[in-house]
């Protein structure tokens, strides 16, 4: 199972040796089914240097791993317009104080165009203003900024021009253009029932209707041409070839009749007018759809604020979020939003890290505590310093890796791509023998085998195949990161759909991962007889006798009872001769007194008799709990327990997983009876205990060859599980909040909770359930409505209408998904 890095832009290095990869993302125009994906995909990796390459209908985008040594990015660049597409650029216009001369603008021009990712860049010192052509896929405005303000040039205001709102304007100019002249074609073509309006039936109608029909097919579907023409240069077809040659046909048929005399039972000006209209509304309603689906995206880029508040030197000073330095330090008060990823230095709050974790409750922060940027602060004001800033930051991170998932594929529509690959060839041969077979039933009639034929060409739909998964696959990844679900690719989101299994570490990810105290208790008819000092001989006595001399060690046990302590308000004493002996406990002198703090084994071996306590010892360890004795002079003066005790969500993840028919099993290196004791309290049956992290690898690796054919998930931190969260068939790694980059894992948890993973699993479902759903409608789509057109039963206007239709119906079907709630935030 290959498990590999995401990354966007020029920053990602993929490889080793002296070989080393580079991912690009980019973003192409001009793509209008799978047949374009197809064609994009197949012609950049026939070319030396283009390792992989997944272009994504959905996003409009493709991921391109090149070895830079052999290719550059301005030669895929090239490649992509050879086959007659175009790597899309976004402008921004930003106006700039402390721009002064001609020199500033020759020189700043040089700056700007200097950097990978810009196109283009135009400097006027008269206005002040930069514009600034880039790609977005490798560079963003905020580096633009921080650019200009690292040499010296504040940005007062910016104007930014989206490709894809300038896409939807001008697709929606085109539908009116479309609409104004497609309707007096419409009404100039029924002169037998509409003959109320001047010129109905005369030769001026005929012929305006044959201009008027042209500029709709030349100048309206000029992009369908454009299309056709790219994809039958590599020797394939697409939608845009089905919608040409119909409509052209069905145009050309029209002139032939009405050039020099207009013969009016063989015109059909409004069959190809009514058409490309009706294709241009669906295309410019599935752009606005596909909008929708990555407005996540969007969302997640607006949570920074634009302004922040650093204090430097003691001086309070607003400023832009690009220009904070990692060692800023930045004010916050109750309500803002925290501006870059940092640590507390001062102040206390609760912080609402719901757009960051998908944890509903806020949470709270004191020094030392990690802050995300974007996320809300709360409560009280906060001083932060920063620790990650531009792209290093969360919400940037995030947004690179969903960004990456979004444009790869499931296994699923890479088979779905290839029968798109045949499917425009198969329904021109159905169309061709629609043709035939009418024109010999009907003795010749030309006019009445067209256009049963032309009703075939534009029915066929493949756009709503191409677009069936990819645009399921972004709300579903969307809906992820909203619940702090990140999937590192469609294979990963496909792969856990399947999940039989799932497999929980048991330390730091169904418990805590440090242990606390749960039982103190004083031994209080043998303290009398090893009393120390004059003090009372209560719980707090023992605790205070035992945190005393453990605050000496570095042990994670003794850590828990000193921290203990502390909370109870205990004050610690000093001690003499203090003595750790690894792995079984300490020795010391507390007030004249010999006291050992450790294991039973520790003191048993050292004279100390246990009889009187060893029922109670062993009470405890059959719970689970790592017992620790405390002796003074020799005698037993009381018994402190201590557990890695569960989460308190551990127990719902694991019922709901059992809700869903899933398996769940644990797997621990803890003692048998210790893993047991946890499992009884969480519901999970199957334990395997007592194991090192080769031994998990091989415990994964037996439940996948044991002849059922299950699929494994496996649950842990994506460090100390690494070998086993790759040999699982889904590798789950639960982070901390702020790291994302976790290597093993195919699916990141931004969140500390198991719920999450059940979660994961239900949107999985989710989505590949709504994959299914929009590719039986895809498919069921054309199946029924190819026979009925060929059959003469539907007219062409409405097979265009119906096909615009399919397309918007499968995207706005995966749109309903963004209503979706987990059942367990109902």
């Amino acid at each position: 199972m290959s498990k590999e890095g995401t990354g966007r832009g020029i920053s990602t290095g993929v490889g080793t040796g002296t070989s080393k990869r580079r991912r690009v993302v980019l973003r192409i125009g001009g793509m209008h089914c799978a047949g374009c994906t197809r064609a994009i995909q197949g012609y950049l990796m026939d070319m030396d240097g283009i390792k992989g390459c997944d272009v994504n209908l959905a996003t409009e985008k493709a991921v391109i791993e090149y070895d830079p040594a052999v290719i550059n990015l301005s030669r895929i660049e090239q490649a992509i317009e050879e086959v007659g597409y175009k790597v899309v650029y976004e402008k921004v216009s930003l106006h700039l104080s402390m721009l002064t001369d001609v020199s500033d603008a020759v020189g700043l021009e040089g700056i700007l165009k200097g950097i990978e990712g810009v196109r283009d860049a135009s400097v006027n010192h008269v206005s002040s203003r930069v514009t600034v052509e880039y790609n977005p896929s490798l560079l963003s405005i905020a580096d633009v900024k921080a650019v200009l303000d690292g040499h010296g040039y504040k940005v007062v205001s910016e104007d930014v021009y989206s490709a894809e709102d300038e896409e939807a304007r001008r697709l929606r100019r085109l539908f009116i253009i479309g609409v104004a002249l497609t309707l007096p074609v419409v009404l100039y073509s029924y002169p037998e029932y509409i003959n109320a309006i001047p010129f109905s039936g005369s030769n001026i109608a005929a012929y305006t209707m044959l201009v008027l029909a042209g500029i709709v097919q030349f100048f309206v579907g000029k992009r369908f041409y454009t299309g056709a023409y790219r994809i039958a240069r590599i020797g394939s077809a697409n939608m845009d070839t089905l919608v040409v040659v119909g409509t052209t046909s069905a145009y050309i048929f029209s002139v032939v009749n009405t050039v020099p005399e207009p013969i009016w039972h063989s015109i059909y000006y409004d069959v190809p007018s009514v058409v490309v209209t009706f294709i241009m509304l669906g295309k410019y309603l599935e752009s606005k759809s596909k909008s929708k689906a990555s407005s996540l995206i969007m969302k997640m880029l607006e949570l920074q604020p634009k302004k922040a508040r650093v204090v430097r030197d003691g001086v309070e000073e607003d400023v832009s979020v690009e220009s904070i330095k990692e060692g800023d330090v930045v004010l916050i008060h109750p309500g803002e939003r925290v501006p870059v990823d940092g640590i507390i230095v001062n102040g206390y709050s609760a912080i609402d890290e719901s757009m960051a974790t998908g944890e509903a409750m806020p949470v709270s922060k004191g020094p030392g505590d990690e802050v995300i940027g974007g996320t809300i602060n709360k409560e009280g004001s906060l001083m932060v310093k920063a620790t990650r800033v531009g792209s290093d930051t969360f919400i940037a991170q995030v947004i690179r890796l969903v960004e990456d998932a979004m444009g790869s594929k499931p296994p699923v529509q890479m088979l779905v791509d290839k029968v798109s690959g045949y499917f425009a060839f198969i329904v021109m041969g159905i169309a061709l023998a629609t043709f035939l077979a009418w024109y010999a039933v009907t003795a010749g009639m030309v006019e009445q085998a067209l256009i049963p034929a032309v009703a075939v060409l534009v029915v066929a739909c493949p756009c709503a195949l191409g677009l069936a998964t990819p645009t399921a696959i972004m709300v579903g990844m969307g809906k992820g990161a909203q619940y702090g679900i990140v999937f590192k690719n469609g294979k990963a989101l496909e792969m856990l759909s399947r999940v039989d299994v799932v497999v929980f570490d048991k330390t730091g990810t169904l418990t805590h991962g440090r242990p606390v105290v749960t039982d103190v208790i004083p031994f209080s008819a043998i303290v009398d007889a090893g009393r120390v000092g004059s003090d009372s001989n209560t719980l707090k006595d023992l605790l205070r006798v035992a945190s005393s001399v453990e605050r000496n060690s570095e042990h994670p046990l003794a850590k828990a009872i000193v921290e203990k302590a502390r909370s109870m308000g205990i004050m610690f004493e000093g001690v003499e001769e203090f003595k750790a002996i690894p792995g079984r406990g300490v020795v010391a002198r507390y007030r004249g007194r010999d006291v050992m703090v450790g294991s039973p084994r520790m003191l048993k071996g050292m004279g100390v008799a246990l009889d009187a306590c060893e029922e109670q010892v062993a009470k405890l360890q059959n719970e689970g709990k790592t017992v620790v004795l405390v002796s003074v002079d020799g005698t037993p003066v009381g018994i402190i327990a201590l557990m890695d005790e569960p989460k308190q969500s551990s127990k719902d993840a694991v019922r709901m997983l059992k809700g869903m028919g899933v398996d769940v099993m644990m797997l621990t290196g803890d003692n048998r009876r210790s893993a047991d004791a946890i499992a009884r309290v969480l519901g999970i049956e199957h334990v395997v205990a007592e194991v090192m992290p080769s031994g998990k690898v091989d415990a994964i690796r037996m439940i996948q060859a044991d002849g059922s054919g299950r699929r494994v998930a496996m649950v842990g931190d994506g460090i100390n599980d690494a070998p086993a969260l790759m040999q699982a068939d889904v590798g789950i790694a639960m982070g901390n909040g702020t790291d994302v980059a976790v290597d093993a894992g195919d699916v990141i948890l931004l969140r500390d909770d198991p719920v999450a993973v059940a979660i994961a699993l239900e949107l999985s479902r989710k989505t590949m359930g709504k994959i299914r759903q929009n590719l039986v409608y895809a498919f069921m789509y054309n199946v029924a409505l190819i026979p009925v057109a060929s059959l003469g039963m539907l007219y062409p206007a409405l097979a265009g209408l119906a096909m615009a239709a399919s397309s918007v119906s499968v995207t706005m079907s995966s749109l309903l998904m963004r209503r979706w709630v987990p059942r367990s935030r109902r």
